[in-house]
């Protein structure tokens, strides 16, 4: 009775030795092998003899009728105990034949012993092919040329050994045109479950990882609802369910939504492990991907679990488009063995990849105002730390993260105190924001310019209606939460529920200004649109730029500021040629995407009546920011100059004001020329440096600077040239 994995493969290797042995002694009989000391160059059959002798005849000389009936008696033997045994557990998953098993026995035994390298280059006849050939295999376990016949399908390279990945050519076909002189090994994953050794795999180790899930139900980040429906997987693996139906279960959604832990719990709950693969890692060709897929599935089949691959965006191009030789990588899906879970972004067309195949999708979306301010507590508390109701609540309202970013913002949080020495007791809101914004995805930044404003709402010099027009949009959307989750307006609007702002006025009256201070005061990022960037003149590419543009602002959790928004938000014309159709095609399509958006954008016009109507309506507030007058304009002049900034006793302000009727961006520049005049005169801001910044300031502007103008300041201006 054989009782244990060490007794079993002993006797599987001397039933092989019998074998071999016999192998031997036929072609010594037949003289296919001499008695030449330096037959197959170096390997003599005294070696020979003394390897095989040891294990399969004991020092005897055996007929082959002899080692015939001994391998046949010893693999009754082996089948009479042989239930539990890696071979049988192997021959029974993939349902193979005596002599497919037989075959897996001869690529594994180098494996066990390096004494069958040198009894393959013996029988090979060839020094150098110290492996198994299709041409030994077939010699080695076949009685009679009917059955080598027969069992040649088996070592075809589409045969079942090598489909399934337990075996892997050695020879390339170049090499060795003929079938039976390609060589073979047992692949990593089959040697190690024969050997009894951790399932571990080289080739696959940089691409994926195996562990046991922990996650239980009530721990996923997730909705009660969608919680219940995950566990609806459960129904296709209970029994008296149909089998061979099971689908392909796609996780759409972005990162920390909770679609690997997801997948995790469904296999905790069937006691499986979950094998997480990388479709992207390395840049991994898909052809190559889909042989590692064969690997992976032979792993699964080995010792069972689920598989979780993402992202499935590694298989399009940067259009979304489906590529060509990904069909490998779809067709190799079918061969894992369930549950089989594909995660990709929201928006991936999965679709194309999977046609004709079974799936069903679980869409993650972001938590909602009261889940996400419970998380960023929730987090919290597991760090050991305590968040304040005001700050949790201002995270929840500005930034829609998921539980997974949630997690590592309170996470990195924690280590910075840690790294300081202070102990997390209390998480303040500015490090929280901070970590906040830098969970935020920055792909944005590839199509627009991140505002870095260091003004504040008491820079700001605007009227009062104005201001307060500006003060009513901050609250808007710092208390959106309010008015759409715990009014229930949410239900009363049909698309998107972001606010939408117009910033309406000639240049230079502080719109980008005052779109960084309510930035700044909300903890959000700003980002300036580059036109550039977006308008294309080749058809379709501006709506692509826009899909970009909008979709990284969502997962950016940033404020959208287009300067010079009529270029691009103008009015549709009658079309009279296939341009005007486009371009209207254009301002529609950013129609739509604006009505999508659920964050804030701003939109800056110097000339608001060029914007289009249809956007006109949709503005949730049109401030207006008028050219300051004298009192602003005098504001103006003295806040732009800071403290340490050395400022002449004989500078007029209220003059400067009343003469001259300029915009705030115009009096910015004034005041640049002028210090940078007084910087290389080597002495303080003057009249005199501001009056010839201010006369270059009125020729940029296609005026020259007159008497009247200047009055008693009129001589100053050429002074110092």
């Amino acid at each position: 009775m054989l009782v244990n994995r060490e007794e079993r493969l002993r006797a599987e290797l001397q039933r092989l030795d019998l074998l071999l042995c016999r192998q031997i002694l036929r072609l010594r009989a037949t003289y296919e092998l001499s008695l030449d000391e330096f037959r197959g160059l170096y390997v003599s059959d005294e070696q020979v003899d003394v390897l095989i002798n040891n294990a399969a005849a004991a020092g005897t000389s055996p007929s082959i009728s002899d080692l015939t009936a001994k391998a046949a008696a010893l693999r009754r033997t082996l089948a009479a105990s042989d239930a539990d045994s890696p071979f049988a557990c192997l021959t029974a998953e993939f349902e193979l034949s005596d002599f497919e098993r037989d075959v897996l026995l001869l690529a594994l035994a180098p494996e066990a012993d390096l004494k069958y390298e040198t009894l393959y280059a013996y029988l090979n006849n060839d020094v150098t092919r110290k492996y198994p050939t299709v041409d030994l295999a077939l010699r080695v376990f076949s009685d009679d040329s009917a059955e080598r016949q027969g069992h040649r399908r088996h070592l075809l390279p589409d045969a079942s050994l090598f489909r399934h990945g337990l075996l892997q050519h050695l020879t390339d076909a170049a090499d060795h045109p003929h079938l039976l002189a390609n060589g073979f090994s047992l692949s990593p994953s089959a040697t190690h479950f024969l050997l009894g050794l951790p399932h571990t795999n080289a080739r696959l180790a940089h691409l994926s990882t195996q562990h046991s899930p922990a996650v239980r139900w009530q721990e996923l980040p997730l909705a009660e609802q969608m919680r219940e429906r995950l566990a609806q997987i459960l129904n296709f693996f209970a029994p008296g369910a149909m089998r061979g139906v099971t689908p392909v279960f796609i996780f759409e959604g972005r990162y920390g939504a909770g679609r690997e832990a997801s997948a995790a719990a469904v296999c905790g709950e069937l006691g499986l492990d979950l094998i997480r693969f990388r479709l992207d890692a390395g840049h991994t060709p898909p052809e190559q991907t889909a042989k590692l897929l064969t690997e992976l599935a032979l792993q699964q089949r080995l010792k069972p679990a689920g598989a979780y691959l993402e992202p499935c965006e590694a298989l399009f191009d940067r259009e979304g488009n489906l590529l060509p030789e990904s069909a490998v990588v779809a067709h190799q899906l079918a061969a894992l063995r369930p549950p089989v879970f594909l995660a990709c972004e929201p928006g991936a067309r999965w679709h194309e990849l999977l046609q004709g195949r079974r799936s069903l999708a679980f869409r993650f979306d972001e938590p909602d105002f009261d889940e996400r301010r419970r998380l960023w507590v929730w987090y919290a508390a597991r760090e050991g730390a305590a968040v304040e109701d005001a700050a949790a609540e201002a995270l929840a309202t500005h930034f829609v993260l998921t539980p997974g970013q949630i997690r590592d913002a309170v996470a990195a949080v924690v280590d910075a105190r840690s790294l300081r020495g202070e102990r997390p007791v209390t998480l303040h809101a500015a490090e929280l924001f901070e970590a906040a914004r830098a969970q935020s995805h920055q792909n944005i930044g590839q199509l627009a310019v991140k505002i870095n404003t260091p003004f504040t709402w008491d820079d700001l010099v605007l009227p009062r209606a104005t201001l307060r027009q500006v003060r009513e949009v901050t609250a808007a959307i710092r208390f959106r939460h309010v008015v759409y989750t715990e009014w229930g307006f949410a239900r009363r609007v049909a698309a998107g529920k972001g606010l939408k702002v117009l910033f309406s006025g000639a240049s230079g009256t502080g719109k980008t200004m005052t779109a960084g201070v309510i930035a700044g005061g909300l903890g959000l990022d700003l980002y300036k649109i580059d036109l550039s960037c977006v308008v294309s003149k080749y058809i379709g590419e501006t709506e692509k730029n826009l899909d970009r543009i909008f979709g990284s602002a969502q997962a950016s959790n940033a404020i959208l500021f287009f300067d010079e928004a009529d270029a691009l938000f103008g009015k549709r014309s009658e079309v009279k040629d296939a341009h005007d159709r486009y371009a209207n095609i254009e301002v529609a399509y950013l129609l739509q995407k604006m009505e999508e958006h659920e964050g804030a954008v701003i939109l800056a016009s110097n000339l608001s009546k060029n914007i289009d109507n249809a956007f006109s309506r949709r503005m949730h507030y049109v401030v207006e920011f008028p050219l300051p007058d004298e009192h602003y304009r005098e504001r103006l002049w003295r806040g732009m100059f800071p403290a340490e900034a050395p400022v002449g006793a004989d500078v007029d302000f209220p003059y400067l004001a009343k003469q001259f009727p300029l915009a705030g961006g115009d009096i910015r520049n004034v005041a640049l020329g002028a210090a940078f005049l007084a910087a290389r005169d080597g002495q303080a801001i003057t009249m005199r440096q501001l009056v010839r910044a201010l006369a270059r300031q009125m020729m940029k502007q296609g005026r020259s600077p007159s008497p009247i103008d200047f009055k008693q300041y009129y001589s100053l201006i050429g002074q110092g040239e």
